[in-house]
């Protein structure tokens, strides 16, 4: 079975705007005489490729750790939007096909969505939304996005790299990392071709 692996590795993931760089801090080396190599990860939830749970803007709701994996393991859809712009609500009237349950935004990482669109979204029965930016909403305005979203427990992947994958249907797995009281997760993103529909 052929799939993509649509993950951004994270040390050198585009950044969110003023977020710290990750970094791997080696404290174990064979190389130097360790019977083994170990490390520690230093990193925000939200950098490189990540899947954001309702927590993250609705204080008291399920954290990552709690979040239903029906948002990451499934039939999905990947759709080309417009680049460089807020996309809007008629956008996905004339181009998002009937049914889609979990829908993944190709923009080379330089568009957002405009509220109405959000809106739109959440009336068509979308369960999870992904997108190929640092994140599905602009910098100066991410509760526009988030808090409708995540308030009707639509669940967000963000910084995926979509740029070796075509337009169409796939079998979306990306569950999180697994964090007790996190508001998101790290997670590896792959498309897989001809998968069983779910």
């Amino acid at each position: 079975m052929k799939y993509h692996d649509i993950t951004r590795e994270l040390i050198s993931a585009p950044l969110y705007p003023g977020a710290p760089l990750p970094q791997v801090e080696q404290l174990a080396f064979i190389s130097k005489g360790a019977p083994y190599n170990f490390s520690l990860l230093h990193s925000n939830l939200h950098a490189g490729t990540h899947c954001d749970a309702y927590l993250h803007f609705v204080d008291g709701d399920a954290d990552v750790a709690d979040m239903p994996l029906d948002h990451f393991i499934g039939t999905c859809f990947v759709l080309s939007v417009p680049k460089n712009c807020l996309v809007g609500a008629d956008f996905f009237r004339e181009h998002l096909p009937k049914g889609v349950k979990r829908l993944l935004l190709k923009s080379d990482g330089t568009s957002y969505l405009a509220p109405d669109a959000g809106r739109y979204l959440i009336e068509q029965g979308v369960i999870t939304v992904g997108a190929d930016a640092w994140s599905v909403a602009p910098v100066e305005d991410e509760g526009s996005i988030h808090v409708p979203f995540l308030s009707s427990h639509v669940a967000i992947i963000e910084s995926l790299d979509l740029s070796k994958v075509q337009d169409g249907e796939y079998y979306l797995v990306a569950a999180p990392s697994k964090i007790r009281g996190a508001e998101a997760g790290h997670c590896r993103a792959i498309l897989f071709e001809g998968a069983p529909v779910a």
